[in-house]
């Protein structure tokens, strides 16, 4: 299905496929954020409902490399809000063969370091 991709610019939103009428099984998105290259990120959760432990939303502060993973998500608990040190924060959220739930909405700012 259609997610993911480069999300650029000061602000924006970014929501699991199909919110918030539940995403699909076997999904695979990657968002990249980039704001401006004095910025930090702060991402903020409005809605988190990911199936506990199976489906997961991992946060990356920069590229998705295995060293800045900075959490991974699951649950139905709201978040707190993130903030990369840099101007590029990785979003990547994987889901498995069943069960689905509503899914999350996020809200992304860049802060002038």
């Amino acid at each position: 299905q259609n997610c993911g991709g480069l999300v650029q610019g000061p602000n924006g939103t970014i929501e699991s496929p199909g919110f918030p009428h539940g995403y699909p099984n076997y999904a695979n998105c990657t968002w990249i954020i980039i704001t401006g290259e004095r910025n930090r990120i702060q991402l903020s959760f409005h809605t988190f409902a990911l199936e506990e432990d199976f489906d997961i939303l991992s946060v990356y502060d920069g590229q998705p490399q295995q060293g800045n993973l900075k959490v991974r998500l699951s649950g139905f608990q709201l978040p707190s809000s993130i903030v990369s040190t840099g101007s590029i924060m990785t979003l990547c959220f994987t889901t498995d063969f069943a069960v689905s739930a509503q899914g999350f909405k996020a809200i992304y700012e860049g802060r002038v370091q």
